[in-house]
Formats: structure tokens, sequence, C-alpha cells
């Protein structure tokens, strides 16, 4: 970092000043008058003289001159780099120790540059911080999360209110209802996952089945197996299964494909045309999820208790007619009423979270997949909570 191009300063101009001169070697010209002294430089001050250098300012005693200030000046400076520069600086800096005043002139931009680099390196650091305690740090990663879970549940809470509105608001105007859009996500929320949800609830039945009578039969109760698949297929699993895949299947693309319209900017181009994305986009997808898990619960059931029929007939050897007289026993109405009231919930649980991420997708790449897996997940947490209230619920009024 020398500067090696730069033309000499002026030392005419400074040994012209009308002071008498007291010292001229080949690194320095050093003048004195009655209350200051003028030390100019000469030659090179870099890395390569600095040792001789030092030997030189050493020999002038200058803390014993009776005067009150130094000035140093460019004088004849020829090369200069990092290593002069702080040599400067610390004799500037023992004489203001002693009690003189100092200062600097004639220097080019390059040359207090390297001045300017001495004075940062020499800046005493700021003492570090004291650690934070590791419970002062832990509270303040659960007081951030806690504002955040908070902002995020009060933001549920608007979009749930608002969707509400707008589902009042299409019951009580039929006219605004979009019919055909509605009929297109009935197939393929409903039609579409008739399969998947038969042969789920059919497989679900048959391990509960089996894992079920092997217990059993360890008290000759294998009867008893019928009970406990039914009801548990009635009142639980045919409705909380059927609302998982749902939430994996439809929930994720309703956030999948809002998504995309936010990010091609489609919802904001239907809002310009006057046309309200939310009885576009949202209503629709609501609505037919809040008919269709109903009946995909429904067929999950029957399915279910298909399972069981066959289970029972087939591997336990249990007379068919003795299966239904079994099932019809346990008061099955009661149970189905049960599991199917908890549907729409589940519906709404999944419409919400899915159509929430979408229409709230943030402006990147990765963002519509991000928002269709929190969807997802979300959606399935939420739904296995819904549950659970019912199950207190249902149990403290007896049911």
């Amino acid at each position: 970092m020398e500067n090696t191009n730069a033309p000499s300063c002026d030392l005419d101009t400074f040994s012209a000043s009308g002071q008498e001169t007291a010292i001229e070697t080949e690194y320095y010209f050093f003048a004195v008058d009655a209350e200051s002294g003028r030390f100019g430089l000469k030659g090179d001050w870099t890395i390569g003289t600095i040792s001789k250098l030092e030997g030189v300012i050493e020999e002038l005693e200058l803390k014993k001159m009776p005067i009150n200030s130094f000035e140093f000046h460019c004088g004849g400076l020829q090369r200069f780099d990092l290593s002069g520069a702080w040599l400067l600086y610390r004799t500037a800096e023992r004489l203001r120790a002693a009690g003189f005043e100092t200062s600097f002139s004639g220097f080019r931009a390059e040359h207090l540059q390297f001045i300017d680099d001495v004075l940062n390196i020499e800046k005493p650091h700021k003492s570090r911080e004291k650690p934070v305690p590791a419970l002062v740090q832990a509270w303040r990663i659960l007081q951030a999360y806690g504002v955040d879970m908070l902002n995020e549940i009060s933001m549920r809470y608007l979009w749930f209110l608002s969707i509400s509105a707008r589902l009042v608001a299409t019951v009580l105007d039929p006219r605004r209802f979009r019919l055909i859009s509605t009929a297109r996500h009935i197939h393929d929320v409903g039609i579409k996952a008739i399969g998947i949800v038969a042969m789920m609830a059919f497989l679900v039945a048959l391990v509960l089945g089996f894992q079920g009578q092997n217990q059993l039969v360890q008290f000759g109760a294998q009867i008893y197996t019928i009970d406990l698949v039914s009801i548990s297929v009635l009142r639980e699993m045919g409705g909380l299964l059927t609302a998982i895949l749902v939430a994996g299947r439809s929930g994720s693309a309703f956030a999948a494909e809002i998504g995309v319209m936010q990010l091609n900017e489609e919802v904001d181009a239907m809002q310009t045309m006057g046309i309200d994305p939310y009885e576009t986009l949202i209503i629709p997808r609501m609505t037919a999820l809040l008919i269709c898990l109903p009946l995909l619960t429904f067929i999950a059931d029957i399915a279910g208790l298909i399972g069981i029929f066959l289970l029972a007939t087939v591997t336990l050897d249990i007379p068919g007619n003795l299966v239904v007289e079994r099932f019809l026993a346990l008061e099955p109405m009661d149970h189905f009423m049960v599991g199917m009231i908890k549907a729409p919930f589940f519906a709404l649980v999944i419409g919400m979270i899915g159509t929430y991420r979408g229409y709230y997708v943030a402006s990147s790449a990765d963002a519509v997949g991000r928002n269709t897996t929190n969807a997802v997940v979300e959606s399935i947490f939420l739904v296995m909570v819904v549950d659970a209230l019912f199950s207190i619920i249902f149990t403290k009024l007896g049911i």
C-alpha cells in the first residue's frame, strides 16, 4: 500500500517560512522558532526504512525542546506507507502525552488515508457485551415465539370471520352463488376421492379387527371384536381418517391453486375487473368441502362396516346374522350421528386453512410449496384438535 508514483511534497515552501533551520537529514527537515517546531518529512517513510527512522527521531529529543507545539509537514516526502504512518502517528501521540500540541499540514489525500488507517487500528475496541444468561435467552425466544403465534391466530380468526360472513351473505343472496365452479370442486373433492376413502376405511377396519381379536381371543371374547371395530369406525376412525385424507388431498390443492394465482397476479386482475375473489375462489371450495366431507364420511363408515362384516364371517367364523344382530344391539345410529356431527367442522377447518395459506402466499419462488406443506400440516393438526374437543364434550354429555 505504498504511494510510489505521486510527486514529492513542496519542500521549498516549507523551508521558506522564515524559520531557522536546525537539522536536515535524508529523512526529515526540522526547524524551530520561539514557540513551535516544524518537522518536514523527506525521502521514503516505508517499511524498508522504519528501523533507521526510529533511531533518528529519537536523537532529536523533541520532548526537551522549550516550545509549545509541533507541526508535521509533508516536506519532501517521496514514498509513504502504513508503517511510516504508524511511526509518525506514534511520535505525535508521545508528544501530546508530554503536553505539546501537534498538527499535520501539507499531506496529500493518500498520505492522510494511511494515517486514518492507523487511527482506526489504534482506536480502543468496545468492551464486549456481557453474555446473556441462558434462562433469559430462552425466555426471549419463547416470548418471540408467543408473539408470532398470537399474530398467526389473530390472522386466522379474522380470515374465519371474513369467510363466515361471505358464506352467510351467499346463503341470503343465492344469486351470488357460483354453481358451475362449486360443481367442479365437488367433483374434484368428493367424487374423485370416493375410491381412496372407501379403500382406506375398509383396510383400517380390517387392521383394527385383526389386532382386536388377537387380544380378545385370550379371554374368549372374539364376538366383541364387532363392537370394538364398529364403534371405532362410526364414532372416530371413519370421520377422522377421511378428514386427514381430504386435508392432504384437497387442502393442499386449494393452497397450491390459489397460491399460483397470487404469484401470477390473477387475483389482483380479478379485483381490477370488479370480480370478488372471495366469491369466485373461496366460497365454491368451502361449499364443496361442506357438502362432500359428510358424504365421504358416510361412505367411509359403510366401507368400514363391510370390512368388519367380512372379517367376522370369514376369519372369525361368526355367522352373518349374528354379526348383524350384534351390530344392531349397539344402537349404531347414536354412534353414527356422533361421527357425522364432526364432519362439517372438519370441512370448515380444512377449507379455512387451505384457502388462507393460498391467498396469503408471499412473492417468492418457494412460497407455494412451503404454504402447501404448511396447509396440510396445520389442517391435520387442527382436525385432531377439533376431534379431541368433541370427544371431551361428548364424554361430559354422556353421549
